[in-house]
């Protein structure tokens, strides 16, 4: 068996996207650890998006127009002729049938060619990959590819990669001699996303006045959850957290909020990338991990930032709701079997932050203002689960406020997975939940053990005066904050003390059919998360 290398790379690359290669080796002469790999990244020229010579989008790489055209097409003869990629595919039905009558007429040229040894056959929808064994990389058209660099398995294409395929080359080197060699080419790079999603328009009094304080909550969709299988309407490339991140930090630059308060920001993304762009543009953020367990960095939290010239950070504490359960249970004395039950239901990792922000105004007049940013536990079937979680949260951030004084302004933010009917909304617009209310009597089940993990009816209830920004703003909740094909609805929210503070306007949320022009559902290549961005402005009123 001689060596082989299989060379895999994503099959559409993104200006300003990392880009990163793999190589197999197979070898039955060689360990593993005795082949050196090296990297070759080359260009080809620019190439059209569709062969007919006439559609208007042929040169167009904009990733959102892409995604809005759809699947593109390719001609079975061609294909089968072996003919080059760019004389093949169409962006569209209507230009497949346009370009007919011309087109055929290349297929006898195409078919009396020699057929050339195919190179990085695709795999699968979202990977290149190949193996080429004997063959030196580019041999047969050494003048159409352009070197790029040499060394690293990954880049990141520039603009000038924009409309342009790359090829990677990838070199086994045994003893100082080449053992294998393998090569893939990608489909063309796409234009970097620009600009956020949409700009977002406003409801209500914006005001760039010194006592406005804007707050912005933002369910980010933790790369560990953004796979095809959970999005398989989504591009992969639209999917891939470069692409996304650099969409994100777009829309959080148009709302320019003073307190940023975001779920499901993953550990290692957090360090490298969030932390790093928002410091740069003016913000300090704290970062709070589930309490499970995961792979280095591969686990996700909330994390909060505010303006460094606005505000700084007075103090802050870690909420983990696995913590306060295990309290809880340790406090009623429950038997072991009774125990691992309660705690069956109750700990999911989930946690909470909540920080007391201090303002740089005039020294004898600074404010000091409350924020709790939270992700409750999402399971439609453990109600009971997050009314739990809502109570001790409130309970919580309770025994601070009232620690500093009774007129702390608060804001509580987050993605609470509870749609406006569910108990956790009553209990925290309302202080209680009526006794009567569903989630407090849910169908017989097994899991729940037998006795109901809540307290008495009569004490779940909180001190804290809360009303929610939206319902404030608009008359009532958005008809949702997540849009995907399998749900959509409302369940993040800001909350704040109207005693305290005043709402005078929130950030619209996009229509249905502006956040569905490029896919069934989000996330899509115009909209980075399944969430929606909620933002609103707010005046001290002490």
């Amino acid at each position: 068996m001689t060596t082989t290398i299989s060379v895999r790379v994503p099959r559409r690359p993104v200006e300003g996207c990392l880009l990163r290669a793999q190589g197999l080796v197979r070898s039955s002469e060689l360990a593993r650890d005795e082949v050196e790999l090296r990297w070759r990244w080359l260009r080809g020229e620019v190439v059209p998006n569709c062969a007919f010579e006439s559609c208007e989008f042929a040169y167009d790489y904009d990733p959102v127009s892409v995604m809005q055209r759809g699947t593109a097409l390719q001609c079975a003869a061609c294909v089968k002729a072996n003919a080059a990629r760019e004389e093949l595919t169409f962006c569209s039905a209507r230009c497949f049938i346009d370009a007919w009558p011309r087109h055929k007429q290349k297929h006898a040229k195409y078919l009396a060619r020699p057929r050339a040894n195919s190179e990085g056959a695709a795999s699968d929808d979202d990977w290149c990959g190949g193996c080429v064994p004997t063959k030196r990389p580019g041999d047969d058209d050494e003048q159409r590819w352009e070197v790029l660099c040499d060394g690293p398995a990954e880049v990141s294409p520039s603009a000038d990669e924009v409309g342009r395929r790359l090829r990677v080359e990838c070199y086994g080197v045994a003893r100082d001699e080449i053992v294998a060699r393998g090569a893939v080419v990608t489909e063309t790079v796409l234009a970097g996303p620009s600009g956020g999603g949409a700009p977002r328009r406003w409801v209500g009094e914006t005001s760039n006045a010194e006592e406005r304080v804007r707050v912005a909550s933002y369910n980010v969709l933790a790369e560990i959850y953004a796979t095809p299988n959970m999005y398989p309407y989504c591009a992969r490339w639209a999917l891939d957290w470069q692409y996304r991140f650099r969409r994100l930090v777009d829309e959080i630059i148009d709302v320019d909020p003073d307190v940023l308060c975001l779920q499901e920001a993953q550990r290692d993304h957090y360090e490298r990338d969030v932390e790093p762009a928002l410091e740069a543009r003016g913000y300090e953020g704290i970062f709070a991990q589930k309490a499970r367990e995961g792979a280095a960095g591969k686990v996700d939290g909330c994390a909060m930032f505010w303006k460094r010239a606005k505000f700084r950070l007075s103090e802050h504490r870690t909420v983990s709701f696995n913590d306060l359960a295990r309290g809880e249970a340790t406090a009623l004395a429950l038997a072991d079997r009774d125990q691992h039950a309660f705690l069956l239901r109750l700990v999911k990792d989930n946690v909470a932050q909540i920080a007391v922000l201090e303002t740089f105004h005039a020294v004898h007049h600074r404010r000091r203002l409350c924020v709790a940013n939270t992700h409750l536990y999402s399971n439609k079937e453990n109600a009971d689960t997050k009314l739990w979680q809502a109570l001790a949260l409130s309970r919580e951030i309770d025994r601070l406020v009232h620690r500093h004084q009774r007129d702390l302004p608060l804001v509580i933010a987050g993605d609470f997975n509870s749609v406006p009917t569910s108990s956790v909304y009553a209990l925290l617009a309302t202080g209680t939940v009526d006794p009567n209310h569903a989630d407090l009597h849910p169908p017989n089940d097994k899991r729940r053990g037998p006795f109901s993990i809540l307290p008495d009816p009569r004490n779940i209830n909180h001190r804290l005066n809360l009303a929610s920004a939206y319902r404030v703003a608009l008359g009532a909740e958005p008809s949702f904050t997540i849009l995907t094909p399998a749900f959509q609805g409302t369940l993040d929210y800001v909350w704040y003390d109207p005693a305290t503070l005043r709402c005078a306007a929130v950030a619209q949320i996009p229509s249905h059919h502006l956040l569905t022009t490029t896919a069934k559902g989000l996330p899509n290549a115009q909209f980075p998360s399944d969430h929606i961005m909620l933002a609103c402005d707010l005046f001290f009123l002490v």
